[in-house]
């Protein structure tokens, strides 16, 4: 996948969606009932256990983009055939990340988020990419 800024004409009913994208459509709803969390807070105890599952990562990832979006990002429920816009960029990070493409991570790290919040949302979505299989 490349690094988009905005969905693609492709997306659509016919398009495959991410396996990561279906891993976080489920794990949203309960995101959205959490409380808000801070991503350095988040970054920092996340960092001292190494070995927790993805699951945490992505927890941590999602609720850290509702405090630092203009708005919530749109995960649409599980089994939907489109992508909404906010899954085709968290799709575009991991996928970067996992490449570790810094520049199209940088890329799309500034076209969305306040420059402050950049190193830890390329953390999370970095040690993300890691787990995305154990999701």
């Amino acid at each position: 996948m490349q690094a988009l800024a905005r969905p693609s004409p492709q997306t659509g009913p016919n398009q495959p969606i991410p396996a990561a994208v279906a891993a976080l459509r489920r794990i949203a709803r309960r995101c959205q009932a959490g409380a808000r969390i801070d991503l350095f807070q988040a970054c920092a105890m996340l960092s001292l256990r190494a070995d927790l599952a993805a699951q945490a990562y992505a927890e941590a990832l999602l609720r850290g983009l509702a405090v630092v979006l203009p708005r919530a990002p749109v995960l649409h429920q599980p089994g939907a055939a489109e992508l909404s816009f906010d899954e085709v960029w968290i799709a575009s990070l991991l996928d970067a990340a996992a490449r570790k493409d810094d520049s199209s991570v940088r890329f799309l790290l500034a076209s969305r988020l306040p420059r402050h919040t950049w190193r830890q949302v390329g953390w999370l979505a970095a040690q993300l990419a890691q787990r995305q299989d154990q999701m």
